[in-house]
């Protein structure tokens, strides 16, 4: 255990993201090669959208135990099984010849998601009080990001030189590097600090306690449908501008979305120091307006059809989706009644993000086999509509950390 430092707590946070970087890798590593998945295996649309998010079951039964499990091993020792499990299945799939052998190892990886989606949060709600949460919580915001830059940019070279197999050895290799960075580096503060979201225990916890705040529930809504739409857009935007733009090209059609993820990269990160300069009562209204917005770039997703349209595309999105994780990931360990359940709730938050993976890919990809493009931004849209209306009725609690979060007293949930 050490005493808590900006450097230090910056170094952790950095493992942690990298720690995030390697599983989110794997959650997302059939979008780039989607077209050499679905011929290698002789597969539609809808199977191929739950190749990526069937990753999630295991994440949503896992993220609450993580929670607790926390609360028990510590950060560090969570951290680490779940980059354990994602490797071995990750190299369990390189060697798959069969759709439902590869979904399988699809669900063992999604073990370690569920759980490092639980201990990068808790390692910064750990490390930093509230009021300066902002911006390491944007740079963890991106941690999606990042990983869709790298797949999208090199996932598709990778394909074509090894073939899909290459991009499960490619996350593979991040998930040791990352495992072993953790084994070395990652700790959790000790001493005089408060040490509430994970790791100590408390007399007076009690697990059950951490599930009653109705404002973590109503953030884990806006996280659900944020993913359904996010999900549902980032499995099939490459292959949709390939087929409509590219003459089937997916290389072409992957460097123009690993220029938008990239983009947004440093979005978040920004947004996230923004949100260090806004009252923690009003950030939910970040969320709000990024919702709004959202819903109009959904809606003509799937409809573009002029190849001019892709560059202010891929410069406005990253500020509309960047808005909505910047903010829930700031949020929801101040929306626990106590700072002992923070943990919970973000354990709570992470199955609503997995929920709506687990939707997103399979029911868009549903609509296009079915429907046609078009019709599969209805659903997106609308959704986005809702996370909107929900973002305005979270609440947060005062934790002592800072004087801008209303008092427990003062509000309900």
């Amino acid at each position: 255990m050490e005493k808590r430092s900006t450097t230090t707590a910056w170094v952790i946070v950095a493992i942690a993201f990298l720690g995030g970087v390697a599983l989110a890798c794997a959650q997302n590593k059939v979008p780039p090669v989607i077209d050499v998945v679905m011929l290698g295996f002789g597969i539609g649309e809808t199977d191929a959208g739950w190749l990526t998010s069937v990753f999630t079951i295991m994440g949503m039964i896992t993220a609450l135990p993580a929670s607790w499990l926390l609360q028990k091993l510590g950060a560090k020792r969570i951290g680490v099984i779940s980059l354990v499990c994602c490797a071995v299945g990750s190299a369990a799939g390189a060697f798959c010849t069969d759709f439902w052998m590869l979904l399988a190892t699809r669900v063992v990886e999604g073990v370690g998601v569920g759980m490092i989606a639980v201990v990068g949060p808790a390692l910064i709600a750990m490390w930093f009080p509230a009021e300066k949460r902002g911006l390491p919580m944007g740079v963890w915001g991106s941690w999606m990001m990042v990983a869709q830059t790298l797949l999208f940019c090199f996932g598709g070279g990778i394909a074509s030189a090894w073939g899909w197999q290459g991009v499960w050895w490619f996350v593979f290799g991040l998930c040791v590097i990352a495992l072993v960075l953790y084994q070395w580096r990652v700790r959790e503060p000790s001493g005089d600090m408060p040490n509430h979201a994970a790791g100590e225990e408390s007399e007076e916890f009690h697990f059950g306690e951490g599930l009653k705040s109705g404002s973590t529930w109503i953030l884990t809504l806006c996280g659900l449908i944020f993913n359904f739409c996010c999900f549902g857009f980032a499995t099939y935007i490459s292959l949709y501008w390939a087929q409509t733009f590219y003459g089937g090209d997916m290389a072409a059609s992957n460097q123009w979305i690993a220029i938008m993820y990239a983009l947004e990269v440093p979005v978040v990160i920004f947004l996230g120091w923004v949100m260090n300069h806004i009252r923690l009562g009003r950030r939910k209204f970040m969320g709000v307006i990024g919702f709004a917005l959202y819903t109009f770039i959904l809606f003509v997703c799937f409809r573009m059809d002029d190849p001019a349209m892709i560059l202010p595309f891929i410069i406005i999105y990253p500020f509309l989706e960047g808005a909505i994780p910047t903010t829930y990931w700031t949020l929801v360990a101040s929306t626990a009644k106590k700072p002992e359940y923070a943990g919970t709730s973000i354990g709570i938050l992470n199955i609503g993000l997995n929920a709506g993976v687990l939707l997103g890919s399979p029911v868009t990809g549903f609509f296009i086999e079915h429907f046609g493009w078009a019709a599969a931004t209805w659903p997106l849209a609308i959704a986005s509509v809702v996370g909107a209306v929900l973002f305005v009725f979270v609440k947060t609690y005062y934790h002592g950390h800072s004087e801008d979060v209303v008092p427990m007293e003062g509000q309900e949930a």
